[in-house]
């Protein structure tokens, strides 16, 4: 994963001015992950994921491996299907997907069928950016020798808000019902229409729709206005899914929102099994090589724009958001250049299950 990242974020930056658009989101990416606007920015995609996307993948890995240990983590009878909620450019997606992959090879390996667990993802994003930015992510992981499931990550759902799952299996399978295939019979000379399925193919097909058995929500719902928006529809979500589902929440301490909810699902039949886990790539040999990886794309950023100011000449004197990219930009670069070690972060976990 972390080969193919440094791939892709090379080859999105060839010129000075992919460097300089790049470095110029980095403050966005680092303080206003929450304003949609921060993602229309040219560069915004490859610098959150230069500053975010391994070290977070990591996270992601721990929350799953402590659901294991727990006998948490879902499994089904033919794998797992996962909504992930907020993807971006993917670093819990991915985690998810390659952390079912590494079950199934040890499915293999030990001769149990019991853990051969596919997952298959669907991913919930609206960013345009981020979502092409996964897209390319998951083909070089397919090119290199990834699962081809890998590539259910270049698809997306641009809104939580429009998923309606009962709703929806229910137009399916009518629209399925509906379905006709005309035929012409050479005998009588006449056009015949037959259903192209019968009923029990049309309710087989419509209740495999947003079927999910895992839930993840990562630094997804992190003001209450989000929260407020979407909560009759995440109701609706929550209420449909199948005993023996999971709701994954990985975050920082929001605690108030978070609270809130754990009130949701409980109202839609999941019980608070996993609360406040803490989870940091600190605690793993894998701290390093995420800071390594991001240094070596530091100096290739620096390589190309010949200089990574801090300063904006266009900005206003005294102008306090200038003031704060200033300080941000001298503390990204102090972290990689070694002065300074920014300390890796600590996300929260807590689980659901029904």
């Amino acid at each position: 994963m972390a080969n193919a990242m440094q791939v892709l974020l090379t080859n999105s930056v060839q010129t000075r001015e992919d460097a300089r658009n790049l470095w110029n989101a980095v403050p966005a990416v680092m303080y206003r992950c929450n304003e949609p606007a921060t993602y229309r920015m040219p560069g915004a995609a490859s610098a959150y994921s230069w500053l975010h996307f391994l070290d977070r993948y990591v996270r992601t890995w721990l929350a799953l491996q402590n659901l294991v240990e727990q006998c948490f983590l879902p499994m089904g009878r033919e794998g797992v299907r996962v909504l992930d909620v907020g993807t971006g450019p993917g670093p819990s997606s991915f985690a998810t997907h390659d952390f079912y992959a590494a079950m199934v090879q040890y499915a293999e390996a030990c001769g149990s069928e019991v853990w051969r667990q596919q997952a298959r993802l669907s991913c919930v994003e609206s960013a345009g950016a981020m979502n092409h930015f996964r897209h390319h992510l998951a083909e070089i992981l397919s090119e290199r020798g990834s699962p081809k499931s890998v590539l259910d990550m270049c698809g997306h759902l641009p809104d939580l808000g429009a998923i309606h799952p009962a709703r929806e299996r229910r137009e399916l399978n009518d629209r399925l019902r509906k379905t006709y295939e005309d035929s012409y019979d050479e005998y009588s000379g006449q056009w015949d229409s037959a259903s192209l399925y019968t009923p029990e193919e049309a309710n087989y097909i419509a209740n495999t729709l947003h079927r999910y058995r895992l839930f993840t929500f990562s630094n997804f719902f992190t003001t209450p206005s989000i929260l407020n928006h979407l909560r009759a529809n995440l109701i609706d979500i929550l209420t449909d899914a199948h005993p023996g589902s999971v709701l994954l929440v990985i975050s920082y301490d929001y605690q108030n929102i978070y609270k809130k909810v754990a009130a949701l699902a409980e109202d839609a039949g999941f019980s608070h099994q996993v609360e406040h886990l803490e989870v940091s790539s600190s605690d793993t040999a894998m701290d390093e090589a995420v800071y390594s990886k991001g240094a070596r794309f530091y100096r290739h950023l620096k390589y190309i724009a010949g200089d990574l100011p801090v300063d904006n000449p266009h900005a206003r004197k005294g102008d306090p958001d200038t003031k704060k990219e200033m300080k941000i930009k001298k503390k990204v670069k102090r972290h990689f250049e070694g002065v300074k070690r920014i300390e890796s972060p600590i996300s929260v976990i807590r689980a659901h299950r029904k």
